[in-house]
């Protein structure tokens, strides 16, 4: 290709999706990568010679819409839903295994030798976390309409569907959505359980990837985020390179082009 009407530097996971829905709108689409194998932060081997690293990012998942939108299942990766698992270090030297399937007996199990309550509550907690997570999953897809009144009315529809969801949650969950997301993961996790060692593990899910402390408010929306962009507490099982493998096919299906050691 030697016309390209748009140049994505860099074969990482953003960089191909991007450039799979560009191509597959028409247009004629290069993706420019300097390593000698695309993927970039999930790509293996990043720090150099001699450096056998695995991926450098978690890699959670893409956005179901995405991997349907590109078709990627025909591509190669495996769309299997397998809840992952968190394993909390204790300071007696013990482990607490999460799991975010709400009748994981083993679960159960781990919660209940620190407080029979909370095990009760575990499947509770985790339909809100899911109901919460599909609401800020539909925000992340809604596009905000201008706010000039004239244009309100006609791009407002997107927010105001947005705003159905969350009244369809019921009054309870809707007014829980709402108080979480600006409240400190501390504060929502001791509004639902009374282990420390519980609260410590949704609190350090909720502080990944940010520079706050559990303390901080909006660590409630954090925390959701992160659910959702794991697919519950512990990221799923993938493989980095099957989903970059599976991006740059359908980056090529649909007539881009992706350029190594450029």
């Amino acid at each position: 290709m030697t016309n390209a009407d748009i140049l994505i530097v860099g074969a990482g996971h953003n960089g191909l999706v991007a450039a799979a829905y560009l191509a597959r709108a028409g247009r004629k689409v290069l993706v420019l990568e300097q390593s000698d194998e695309p993927g970039g932060q999930i790509a293996p081997g990043r720090l150099g010679a001699g450096w056998d690293a695995p991926a450098l990012h978690a890699s959670a998942r893409l956005r179901p819409d995405v991997v349907r939108d590109l078709d990627l299942a025909k591509h190669g990766l495996d769309v299997a839903e397998v809840p992952g698992t968190c394993l909390s270090l204790l300071p007696d030297g013990g482990t607490l295994r999460l799991s975010s399937a709400p009748d994981d007996a083993v679960t159960l199990e781990a919660i209940r030798r620190h407080s029979a309550r909370d095990a009760e509550r575990w499947p509770e907690f985790v339909a809100f976390m899911e109901a919460a997570a599909g609401f800020l999953d539909a925000a992340y897809r809604t596009s905000m309409p201008r706010m000039a009144h004239d244009e309100l009315r006609a791009q407002g529809w997107p927010l105001g569907s947005l705003l159905y969801r969350l009244r369809r949650l019921g009054r309870r969950d809707m007014f829980r959505v709402m108080r979480s997301v600006s409240m400190s993961a501390r504060e929502l996790g001791e509004e639902w359980f009374e282990s420390e060692p519980l609260k410590a593990a949704l609190a350090a899910l909720a502080v990944h990837g940010v520079t706050l402390g559990s303390y901080s408010a909006g660590t409630g929306y954090t925390l959701i985020h992160n659910w959702l962009n794991r697919g519950g507490l512990g990221h799923r099982a993938a493989d980095p390179g099957r989903l970059t493998a599976a991006l740059v096919a359908a980056v090529r299906a649909a007539g881009g082009e992706v350029r190594t050691a450029a």
